[in-house]
This record gives structure tokens, C-alpha cells and sequence, in this order.
């Protein structure tokens, strides 16, 4: 039994060769933009391209291959090619069997979905597009053709490799984690997970628009009571909703997002024509 399970963990900590992470990154890929799920976004593309490894990993236990598959089916939502990336550092967490791993994985990811998506975006989407495709209009103009021709035998090859790249760069970078730096996962775990926190709560008031139009009247005086909210903290009742939000979303039996969403939906129509909300 002992060496049973030594040659299981053997076989788990060997690392991916670039040809099955290539496999990864095809499966990424084909998936990152194909489910827009508000629920999941790109979570989808992370339980596909990761799913042949968990079933290679974990076959001999059923219940923690189910775990692995819904700690990755969870919020994702970043620039694709570094989406790869990351999620390729977070399968190579995911491939060690300490229950620590899962909520490690977790925290990678949403800590930096969100910093990495505006560097990919400058990166990959809108500097090389911009550029690019500006040479390339100017010499069509000119009624050169085939200036189109290599910017697309030039530019795809070469933004295929940079992805392919960063993608074992993530791996490698995720498998020196747990094996070299193992002893050291519990104080990285508790950083990523506090970067995870501030990049969240960061969020909340740049996408959480909610204010009041109340506003109480002694006299000739008046004082609104969204400047009063705001005195106490800033962008305190996107907070409030952000929480009542999750509580709803984990503690109410039966609670989904679409749910959510049209409860939401609702209260803030009835809220908005009492005059309660703005």
C-alpha cells in the first residue's frame, strides 16, 4: 500500500512535457471565447484544457478529481493568452493532492486575472493590431496586397509561439512552486489570497454603480444622505449590495446567478421609481 502510493505521487509530481502542453494550449484556445457565461466566463476553457490531466492525476480517486473540476469551474475572465498562462501555473498547483492546493490554485488565478488582462490586452490586442494593421491599410492604399500577406505569415506564427511560451513559462513557474518552494506554499497562499481580496474589493466600486437621491430637509438646510454614506466610507452602498450579493449567492439554498440577476434586476426598478435609488 505504501508504495502504491509513493508511485502515485511519483507520477503526479513528474511535469507535463511541452508536446501535452501544447495539447493544453490547443484546448484553451478553442474554448476561451466559446462560453460567455457570466457564471463562469472562461472557467469553462480552464476545466476543458485541464480535464484529460485531472483524469490522468486523479483516477484513482473520484472525489478529488470532482474537486479539482469545480475549483477550476469557478469565475475566470482574463486576456486569453495570458488566461493560458495563468491557468496552466494553476494546473500545475492543481497537481499536487495537499487539499491546500485547491484554495492556492483558486487564489492564483483571481488575483491576477485581473492586473494581467490590461497588460495583455496592451500587449497582444491593441499595440500589435493597431501597428500592424496600420502599415499594413497605408501600403493596401499604396496597392501593395502583399503586405497583408506577411503581416498574417509573419504576425500569427509569432503571437502563436509568445502564447505557446508563456504557457510553459506558467506551468514550469506553477510546477517549481509546489515542489522546490513547497515548504514556503502556506505564506504564498496568504499573499495571493490577500492580492485576490484587494483586486475584488478594487473592483466593487468601479463596476458597482449605486447611489441615493435622498436627502433630509430641516429648514433651509439640506443635507444628502449620499454624502453622509460617503463621509462614513466611500462607495459604501456598492459595498452593501456586493455583499448581500455574495451572502445570497452562497448561503440561500437554491440561489443561482441568473436568479440573482433578475432579483436584482427587479429591486432596483421598484428602488429607482420609489426614488430611493438613483
Amino acid at each position: 500500500m505504501w508504495m502504491q502510493e509513493e508511485l502515485v505521487m511519483s507520477e503526479n509530481n513528474q511535469k507535463l512535457t511541452k508536446k501535452e502542453l501544447r495539447k493544453f494550449s490547443l484546448r484553451y484556445a478553442i474554448t476561451a471565447q466559446a462560453s460567455q457565461s457570466y457564471e463562469a466566463m472562461q472557467g469553462i476553457a480552464c476545466v476543458y484544457s485541464m480535464g484529460p490531466f485531472f483524469e490522468k492525476w486523479f483516477a484513482d480517486d473520484p472525489d478529488l478529481m470532482q474537486k479539482k473540476f469545480q475549483n477550476n469551474l469557478k469565475f475566470f475572465n482574463c486576456q486569453t493568452y495570458f488566461g493560458a498562462a495563468i491557468t496552466a501555473a494553476a494546473l500545475a498547483i492543481e497537481q499536487d493532492r495537499d487539499p491546500s492546493s485547491l484554495q492556492l490554485a483558486a487564489s492564483l488565478k483571481t488575483s491576477l486575472m485581473g492586473p494581467f488582462s490590461g497588460i495583455g490586452d496592451a500587449l497582444f490586442n491593441t499595440i500589435p493590431k493597431v501597428v500592424m494593421g496600420a502599415m499594413t491599410a497605408y501600403a493596401a492604399i499604396e496597392g501593395n496586397w502583399i503586405t497583408c500577406i506577411i503581416m498574417i505569415a509573419i504576425f500569427t506564427p509569432l503571437i502563436t509561439w509568445v502564447r505557446q511560451k508563456l504557457i510553459e513559462i506558467g506551468y514550469y513557474g506553477g510546477a517549481e512552486l509546489i515542489t522546490s518552494r513547497k515548504d514556503q506554499l502556506n505564506n504564498i497562499r496568504d499573499a495571493v489570497s490577500v492580492l485576490g481580496v484587494i483586486v475584488i474589493g478594487a473592483l466593487i466600486p468601479s463596476l458597482v454603480k449605486v447611489t441615493t437621491p435622498l436627502a433630509i430637509t430641516i429648514g433651509d438646510a439640506s443635507q444628502t444622505i449620499q454624502s453622509i454614506l460617503d463621509g462614513i466610507l466611500p462607495a459604501l452602498l456598492p459595498c452593501i449590495v456586493t455583499a448581500v450579493t455574495y451572502f445570497g449567492l452562497t448561503k440561500v439554498k437554491g440561489m443561482n446567478t441568473v436568479k440573482m440577476v433578475w432579483i436584482m434586476i427587479v429591486a432596483t426598478i421598484l428602488l429607482s421609481y420609489f426614488g430611493i435609488l438613483a
